[in-house]
């Protein structure tokens, strides 16, 4: 039985993503191997191993939402204890643990299975770990083609000359959608799935992205405590000769969606999740300071253009029937004229062509 943690962040970086997965996991005698599917390309070297960073007791106490304390540590993992249960948190060397095979995606890129390998499922099982509740917890890089795995942005369409660009930006996290899931990945869960009896799904950003839609109310939505969170980023930050600054927690909004499996009325047994979907869309102003100078001195060249072509005109047609030549600011007031006149002509030619339809 699985209990699944999901915490997407966003806008730590320009640059890249992280995906944070934990599996709480109870009656665990049948679990040989875990698998998860992404549809994006992930190598081994992007996923790290969360454990050390619960040793850290605020945020403990954060990641499971209530009070907890380090009973005793072990080589390969620690047990903690609440008011309620005790846990073991599994310390997981991804290169010895996990393995990543690639998975074709006809027209689109590559996905990733992610597994957790036989061996650590094993120590799970382990008779010496006695503790009815099980957690491992992992976080995937999301950079090049993955690091919008969960999203897609669109700019608005209307034409306008402005320091900002309205952009709307859509997040949706899908889980066990098998419509979605490729033909080798359908033929695996076939085989079994796990007994997913709840999700908890953290989407993370920042404050400047205003929310737009939803497919359901959130359950849960705060302001982030930077001070907790801050150094639990640091699992995983990449390189600094590659990456400018350090992802921090600050000025971070947290949204929470919730599933949890129901009970039978009938037989009072619980009835597992299949699936769990969370959308939502946000806007943000963008700033296209660049683009808007480039526009602007453009549309001054193209008008200069069109100015001294008006005057010269003005001179010729002056000429022509003998009339003396006018002062610069008026030769500028008369051309000036004639364009806006020429430029509202569409605009005026529609109306016209709008009221002649409704005689």
């Amino acid at each position: 039985m699985v209990r699944l943690h999901v915490n997407l962040w966003r806008d730590i970086s320009k640059k890249f993503n992280f995906l944070d997965i934990g599996f709480h996991l109870e009656e665990t005698a049948d679990l040989d191997r875990l698998y998860l599917y992404l549809p994006a390309p992930i190598e081994i070297a992007s996923i790290y191993d969360l454990s050390n960073a619960l040793k850290d007791a605020d945020t403990l106490n954060a990641v499971f939402n209530e009070v907890a304390a380090i009973e005793r540590e072990a080589d390969e993992h620690f047990i903690i204890k609440t008011d309620t249960s005790r846990r073991i948190i599994h310390h997981v060397d991804p290169a010895r643990d996990i393995s990543v095979l690639p998975v074709p995606i006809p027209g689109r890129p590559c996905g990733t299975t992610i597994t957790l390998k036989s061996a650590l499922c094993a120590r799970i099982n382990d008779q010496k770990n006695r503790a009815p509740q099980h957690y491992v917890r992992l976080r995937i890089f999301l950079h090049g083609d993955a690091q919008n795995l969960f999203t897609t942005e669109d700019g608005a369409t209307s034409l306008g000359l402005s320091l900002t660009q309205d952009m709307l930006e859509t997040t949706e996290f899908r889980l066990n959608e098998r419509r979605s899931f490729p033909h080798v990945i359908l033929e695996r869960a076939a085989e079994g799935q796990v007994r997913l009896e709840s999700v908890h799904y953290f989407l993370i950003r920042s404050k400047d992205h205003q929310l737009g839609s939803q497919h359901q109310n959130f359950r849960k939505v705060r302001h982030l405590e930077p001070d907790i969170w801050t150094s639990y980023l640091l699992v995983g930050q990449p390189a600094p000769r590659k990456w400018s600054g350090k992802p921090r927690a600050d000025g971070m909004i947290i949204y929470q969606w919730r599933a949890i499996a129901r009970k039978d009325k009938a037989t009072n047994k619980p009835v597992y999740l299949d699936d769990f979907i969370a959308y939502a869309s946000f806007r943000i102003a963008k700033d296209k300071i660049l683009a808007y100078f480039v526009a602007a001195l453009a549309i001054g060249g193209v008008g200069s253009a069109l100015l001294n072509v008006g005057l010269s005109g003005l001179a010729r047609f002056l000429k022509i029937f003998e009339w003396g030549p006018l002062g610069v600011g008026w030769s500028n007031l008369i051309t000036g004229f004639i364009l806006g006149l020429a430029a509202l002509a569409p605009m005026w030619f529609s109306k016209l062509k709008r009221w002649w339809r409704k005689l």
